[in-house]
């Protein structure tokens, strides 16, 4: 067992530094490698995350290491009030009774999630309860103290459509009306390139939430306009939508759908 261990420290420690040995290598026009595609080994299949400043993930393409960047820090109103809902939900765990956060310690096994590996697993009665907290507070609705029961969640679709020329845009979905509890959470990305087909998870931008009281299509364009600014002239390009399933009376996330149209002229 201590010679596993061993040589589990060893592989990483080599692992490590090798990384740190390509990013300081230079390529044939003199400039860092700041990206490089690699092959996982016998004893690490999988790495995700970062170490110092180097990051591990996955494309397309397969597994990668690249150097990490840091975003700019643009502090919009809404990461703003994002901020502050996380930072007052975690307030808030302190003040609940004991009884309360029982609950959420014991509840937490029954929701289980998928990390960046896509393996399985829970989260703290803390996490759970700021996560499912800051969902309620995201579509309007009062904050819970006690952990709630699992919910079903209705199955459902959605449809997009965009023209430049009218500047509509609209979500077509069914079930129509949306059961009760049942509310969609609607996020968008700006227009893209048509070559894109995948835009990264942080393209997305919240617009608005379906409630079941809602009818089919959707008009989402004032909402859209008001974050994107108008598309008339924007023929051609892509926009992005996923919708994402919150209970309103727990606020339990559900499995989101994506779907995207090209801006008609």
């Amino acid at each position: 067992m201590l010679y596993i261990i061993l040589t589990i420290v060893f592989a990483c420690d080599w692992l490590y530094h090798e990384v740190v040995r390509s990013k300081m290598a230079k390529s044939a026009n003199g400039g860092t490698l700041l990206m490089a595609k690699f092959t996982p080994g016998a004893i690490v299949s999988e790495v995700r995350g970062k170490i110092a400043a180097t990051v591990f993930s996955r494309n397309k393409g397969g597994a990668i290491i690249r150097n990490r960047i840091k975003p700019i820090n643009r502090r919009s109103v809404l990461q703003s009030t994002r901020r502050q809902v996380l930072g007052n939900l975690a307030s808030s765990w302190r003040g609940l009774s004991e009884a309360q956060r029982a609950s959420w310690n014991t509840g937490a096994p029954n929701f289980p999630v998928q990390d960046t590996l896509g393996q399985t697993i829970y989260l703290s009665g803390e996490q759970m309860y700021v996560r499912f907290n800051a969902n309620l507070v995201l579509i309007g609705e009062s904050e819970i103290q006690t952990a709630p029961t699992s919910f079903a969640f209705s199955i459902f679709s959605i449809t997009l459509t965009a023209a430049a020329g009218a500047g509509t845009i609209s979500l077509a979905f069914t079930p129509d009306p949306m059961p009760t509890d049942n509310n969609l959470a609607v996020y968008a990305t700006e227009p893209l390139s048509p070559g894109i087909s995948s835009p990264n998870a942080s393209k997305f931008r919240y617009l608005e939430t379906i409630v079941p009281t809602d009818t089919s299509p959707a008009n989402i364009a004032a909402t859209y306009v008001a974050l994107f600014g108008a598309i008339t002239s924007k023929a051609g390009e892509k926009i992005f939508i996923e919708v994402r399933p919150i209970a309103s009376s727990s606020g339990q996330p559900g499995a989101p759908l994506r779907t995207f149209d090209v801006i008609a002229a």
